[in-house]
């Protein structure tokens, strides 16, 4: 059987491969962009990081281990559905990402039996954007269930791809005790009545003290990571190809990750709330104050 850290390997290499194709699109000038589903917004670098990421889970997983299937936004699950998935959202942030902005995510995960046992994000624009420089400076972080969560600094050169630093180990901030909580909790058009009326309950409670966001699942993670903001409650909006990558690094890297049980989510249906905190008592205070 593989082991997980070649499991690991493949996805980083894969997500490296789909934001290429997502950095040729945004220098082309030529992003086009289409609804599906009449209401979400898919783009052409969408599409090329999505095809670029399936050819290497198939050239490369199915050689590891066959009965791995894999579940990607656009090209939906390939293989016979079973205990071993790998997933990965080619790009997380696409209004984001269309807007202009910079702190996009690629990513992907790997699952047995609904577990989350590996997470990759990268962010190819946050630290010097493509407006800036065609040599962007991006962010790189992997977590292997166990071991850990690591970043590495990326440096895009055309032609050449992304060029990785050392890895280096995430340790989490110290919070300071407050009253209030710089936090995302979003709101938003894919989230039903219930999910809209727990980020009310919480927005009408006083914990938040300052609102912040990046309008994506990884992004948002990240800023709860490395600064930015405290707290990250997803009360619906987002699902597992968004989710589940940025919940193992969260863990790895000593944040609580709970959903609605209070407990890590496992993963036996695409969506489910979800609740990043710096620890258990601050997640605590914002499920109670959703009404939960």
């Amino acid at each position: 059987m593989p082991k997980l850290s070649e499991i690991a390997d493949v996805l980083v290499t894969a997500v490296l491969s789909g934001a290429r194709e997502i950095i040729a699109v945004r220098l082309s000038g030529k992003l086009q962009a289409l609804y599906k589903d009449e209401k979400e917004l898919v783009t052409t670098a969408d599409q090329k990081s999505d095809a670029a990421i399936l050819s290497i889970f198939q050239s490369r997983l199915t050689a590891l281990d066959p009965a791995i299937c894999f579940h990607l936004e656009e090209s939906g699950v390939v293989g016979t559905p079973g205990a071993k998935i790998a997933g990965a959202d080619p790009l997380d942030g696409t209004n984001h990402f269309a807007a202009g902005g910079a702190s996009y995510s690629v990513m992907a995960h790997y699952v047995e039996d609904g577990i989350p046992l590996i997470g990759v994000i990268f962010q190819p624009e946050v630290y010097l954007p493509l407006a800036e420089s065609e040599n962007c400076i991006g962010r790189l972080v992997f977590a292997v269930r166990g071991e850990g969560a690591l970043v590495q600094r990326s440096d895009y050169r055309r032609n050449k791809g992304f060029a990785l630093t050392r890895p280096r180990r995430i340790r989490k901030n110290a919070t300071p005790q407050t009253r209030g909580y710089v936090a995302c909790v979003p709101f938003g058009s894919k989230m039903d009545d219930e999910g809209r009326e727990r980020a009310r309950r919480v927005y009408a409670s006083g914990l938040i003290a300052a609102t912040t966001g990046v309008g994506n699942a990884g992004g948002n993670v990240m800023l709860s990571i490395f600064g930015g903001q405290d707290v990250y409650a997803n009360f619906a909006a987002g699902e597992d190809l968004d989710l589940i990558p940025p919940q193992v690094v969260a863990l790895e890297a000593g944040l609580t990750v709970w959903g609605l049980d209070r407990k890590p989510p496992v993963w036996k249906v695409r969506k489910q709330p979800f609740i990043v905190a710096p620890s258990p008592e601050i997640a605590e205070k914002f499920l109670q104050a959703a009404g939960l």
